[in-house]
């Protein structure tokens, strides 16, 4: 597995000894229902998070940090995780690294409890290891960590697990309603004394946790990552209470119950490193949108994209492949448009994820959702805030609305609107099946007859799928409590921009943002370049000396040399109020330009800034004079204007199209000059 970075940060690496295998167990069962129905047909763990399956996220972080022993347990869907691993880079990972699936029996295996009794059973723990969930996405440094259960360890024989935990104000986008705990804690050793969920409606505390401490601190700043460093002999205590069935009721037990142990349970807090774990949908929304946004460099879309089809990520967090070129649709901030996906003309994306292979209509509209791969929207339709999942389709017309799923291969439409909410699967209804998500991976989860099921009409004539019952979610596995439900259902939270982060922090009416992540490089990047042209126009400095500090930002900011082009163009744009003033700035600058835009592929970048900048400013009006002025100065060449030409936007092909006939005769005069 290649772990370099292509953002300009070293490798998170611990020293690892060749003779002690690193140890990691990777909890990759949910055992709840809370992604039901898509958890039908596959594990959570397998499902696409910024157009990347959640479990690559976690073994990554894992391989970074320097560990070699790998295991996955799983019971549900069991082949399909052997089979994505086959499938993936991580069968070729270095001969050091090893990964291997536990298949756990579904019917035994109803709990993390059972997992870890399984676990102990086989006898292939030899150590300390890391346990963690297969949805958890992480840039921490274990190393800080590890260190920290050592020197436990060394401190207090007694120390059996490290917790880490990452400091998150309550109403935080990432953190969990469910998994909402009250922290009580020895602030000088950051021993563990309490946990309790703050669901619950009174907390109570024995007295002789008062009269043993003379300090204590209860915390609610505090989210649980559920990554916790264990000693080798965590899994035999799961063996010797077979009613504990989940981790928070096996810490309790350990820091409570004088009679199932004596040892003792540290947390440590993550200052500096962004840890969440995809929880449930409102989660997954959350998560989504930090990674756009960078909160998690160097976990980015575009240092983790294939080498054959490189994610190039541009202003305003957009992210497009080589292969996608929407000329003719106007994909606006904070998105991801997977390879090989076609977007046709006048439709509008937002605040959304695209995954690769899909088909995306005329004259659609979609907002905050989460599209997966293969999917197909036809023309005229609405999505928003929804998760369609892969091969599904919208028909003509159909109005998808908030917290709508449509999972795998389903049809709705056309012409229809969906209630607000509507969860459609072609597995049947919950009541027909096993309540739980553990299922046996030969079990035919298909509905043979979805019209034999109530409440399709709504669907549209040409649907394919049910309506999911879930009785309200009121028997989840976790016991979530019901006044949670509803806001867990209203998943989508909308993160705010890096522009608005100073204001949003400072205000304690707004809801947090992470507070400790990566600045974001392609904005600090424009910033710069856009101050090296104002100062460098206004003291009427040598066009080198600009493009001297220019490329010094492009090094300092580690920026490609098509972002570099994409932001210096959007400068000169934005220094023209007018476009009466571009001429002579272009003359001023043009130079630079020349230098930078020698080939094909970087005027393409050049027009493409123009188009979006002219669509975004209202400006296309602009555009025609715009062209012909870089025309005349030699910095676009009269074959690439005429090739963009004939795939651009269709508002920008009207305003330009007169400059276009002139170039076209003029192409055709030179022909017949030189015959």
């Amino acid at each position: 597995v290649s772990t370099q970075s292509t953002g300009g940060k070293s490798n998170m690496r611990m020293p690892v000894n060749d003779n002690v295998p690193r140890q990691a167990v990777i909890v990759a069962d949910s055992f709840n229902s809370r992604f039901k129905p898509i958890t039908l047909e596959r594990p959570r763990c397998l499902l696409p998070l910024a157009n990347k399956p959640m479990i690559d996220y976690t073994l990554q972080h894992l391989i970074n940090n320097g560990f070699n022993d790998l295991i996955l347990l799983s019971c549900s869907f069991s082949s399909l995780i052997d089979k994505h691993i086959a499938e993936s880079k991580y069968s070729e990972v270095n001969e050091d690294v090893t990964i291997r699936n536990k298949k756990l029996s579904p019917e035994k295996c109803r709990s993390l409890g059972d997992a870890m009794r399984e676990l102990a059973d086989e006898g292939s723990i030899r150590g300390p290891f890391i346990l963690i969930t297969g949805d958890l996405i992480s840039n921490m440094d274990l190393r800080a960590a590890m260190e920290a259960h050592q020197l436990n360890k060394e401190k207090d024989k007694e120390a059996i697990m490290t917790c880490i935990m990452k400091k998150a104000m309550p109403g935080h986008p990432t953190r969990g309603l469910e998994d909402d705990v009250v922290v009580c804690l020895n602030p000088d050793t950051n021993r563990l004394l309490r946990l309790t969920n703050a669901n619950a409606k009174r907390f109570d505390y024995d007295l002789d946790l008062f009269n043993s401490h003379e300090v204590m601190d209860f915390r609610y700043d505090l989210m649980n990552t559920y990554v916790i460093i264990c000693e080798a002999h965590v899994p035999t205590r799961f063996s010797d209470h077979f009613d504990i069935q989940d981790m928070d009721s096996f810490i309790k037990g350990i820091i409570i119950d004088e009679e199932m142990s004596n040892e003792t349970i540290y947390i440590h807090i993550l200052q500096h490193s962004y840890a969440a774990r995809v929880s449930n949908l409102r989660t997954y929304a959350s998560i989504s949108h930090d990674i756009i946004n960078r909160w998690t460099y160097p976990i980015v879309p575009d240092n983790n994209s294939p080498p054959d089809d490189q994610y190039i990520y541009r202003q305003r967090g957009i992210y497009l492949p080589n292969s996608v070129r929407p000329y003719k649709a106007v994909i606006h901030q904070n998105t991801i448009v997977g390879s090989e996906t076609t977007i046709d003309r006048n439709t509008e994306i937002t605040d959304s994820v695209i995954g690769r292979k899909c088909e995306i209509g005329a004259n659609v509209k979609i907002t905050n959702s989460f599209i997966w791969d293969e999917v197909t929207v036809k023309n005229g339709c609405v999505i928003d805030n929804a998760v369609l999942c892969s091969g599904a389709t919208v028909k003509q017309g159909t109005t998808v609305t908030s917290g709508c799923i449509l999972s795998y291969d389903t049809v709705v439409g056309p012409d229809v609107v969906l209630k607000t909410g509507t969860r459609i699967t072609v597995a049947g209804p919950r009541h027909m099946r096993n309540d739980s998500e553990c299922s046996n991976d030969s079990e035919d989860t298909r509905c043979s007859d979805p019209d034999n099921y109530s409440e399709t009409d709504a669907l549209g004539p040409d649907h394919w799928g049910v309506i999911y019952c879930s009785d309200e979610d009121g028997d989840d596995s976790e016991g979530e409590e019901s006044e949670h439900l509803e806001f867990n259902r209203k998943w989508y939270v909308k993160v705010p921009d890096f522009a608005e982060y100073d204001e949003i922090s400072d205000s304690s009416d707004s809801t947090p943002v992470p507070s400790d992540a990566e600045p974001d490089v392609e904005a600090g990047f424009y910033a710069e370049v856009c101050d090296s042209f104002k100062s460098g126009y206004a003291m009427h400095k040598d066009i080198d000396n600009i493009l001297i500090e220019v490329n010094a930002s492009k090094h300092a900011y580690n920026v490609s040399v098509a972002d570099q082009l994409m932001h210096s163009t959007r400068a000169l744009l934005e220094l023209c109020p007018e476009v009466k003033e571009f001429p002579k700035y272009v003359d001023y600058f043009g130079p630079m330009f020349i230098k930078l835009a020698k080939d094909r592929d970087s005027q393409m970048v050049i027009l493409d800034e123009i188009q979006t900048w002219a669509l975004e400013r209202s400006r296309v009006a602009d555009t025609q004079k715009i062209l012909h002025i870089l025309y005349n100065e030699d910095v676009l060449d009269e074959s690439n204007i005429l090739e963009w030409a004939e795939s651009c936007d269709e508002e920008i092909s009207q305003s330009i199209a007169k400059f276009v006939v002139w170039l076209q005769e003029a192409e055709e005069e030179t022909s017949s000059d030189s015959d």
